[in-house]
């Protein structure tokens, strides 16, 4: 697949500087968040449906996320490229399957991530958990692997130093360094975007008032960490909170909301 062994557990667990293989930080450490989101992206599908809200303007967040985005397809693209054009055939570099699943998997995935991003505007989607979790994974898991790019370069500088000047080559140990870099940035990029939620809705069933509770509009990473009752919480360890200090009920939790439902499944009892 590599090239190179998969899992070397003298290099993993019996060292006193462990590390991964290359091919395992190219391969599980890339794949497993694709393969979280493919398999959980129903979630999204069904975000989409149970919305309520519609027609979020296009603003400075959702724009950069599909900038950014979309450089990601393009850096994935440029690394499928490469490999079909600069390795192979007469360039004496063998091509190994990792060369051209690997970018067809990334690209795959970033482009039905692309997808949404036009849909969760459309259905006033602000945020959303697997988004949120696919960036993150996918940056956390790619740090073993700047550790191992960073090294490999100092090493190939030590070469280069100690070599007579002579004109070089196509090096593809040093696109790979750079082509990575600018990939872990644009994931990085994309994890803190999604940090966020997305602005207002033009069209909302339920009026939506200037105390409304922060729940509504909060990010997925907010809502997990209850970072929206922050104020209510610091207002209340100043001053004893009084009636008039209190949001707005989530209009899903009114009465006029909850009771029908109520109201049916008693009738629907009681017969």
């Amino acid at each position: 697949l590599c090239g190179s062994q998969f899992w070397n557990s003298t290099e993993t667990w019996y060292t006193n500087d462990p590390d991964f293989t290359p091919c395992f930080e190219q391969t599980a450490l890339v794949w497993m968040p694709c393969a979280f989101y493919r398999l959980f992206v129903i979630f999204d599908f069904y975000y989409l449906k149970a919305s309520l809200d519609r027609n979020i303007p296009w603003n400075k967040l959702n724009v950069t996320k599909a900038l950014v985005n979309l450089g990601l397809l393009v850096i994935t693209a440029l690394d499928l490229v490469m490999a079909l054009v600069k390795k192979g055939g007469d360039s004496g570099l063998p091509r190994y399957d990792l060369d051209v699943w690997g970018p067809i998997i990334k690209f795959a995935t970033f482009l039905l991530l692309f997808m949404f991003i036009p849909l969760n505007r459309k259905y006033g989607v602000q945020t959303t958990g697997c988004q949120f979790l696919f960036w993150f994974l996918l940056t956390v898991l790619a740090i073993p692997r700047c550790r191992t790019e960073v090294r490999l370069n100092a090493d190939r500088q030590k070469i280069l130093d100690s070599a007579q000047p002579s004109e070089q080559d196509f090096s593809w140990e040093e696109y790979q360094f750079v082509s990575f870099f600018i990939f872990f940035t644009f994931s990085s990029i994309m994890l803190i975007l999604n940090c966020f939620a997305d602005g207002m809705p033009r069209q909302t069933k339920y009026q939506r008032g200037e105390n409304e509770i922060p729940e509504l509009s909060a990010s997925f990473l907010s809502r997990i960490t209850y970072q929206w009752f922050d104020s209510m919480a610091l207002k209340g360890y100043r001053n004893p909170l009084e009636e008039k200090d209190l949001w707005d009920l989530r209009p899903q939790d009114s009465c006029s909301e909850v009771m029908p439902i109520f109201a049916h499944h008693w009738n629907q009892n009681v017969r």
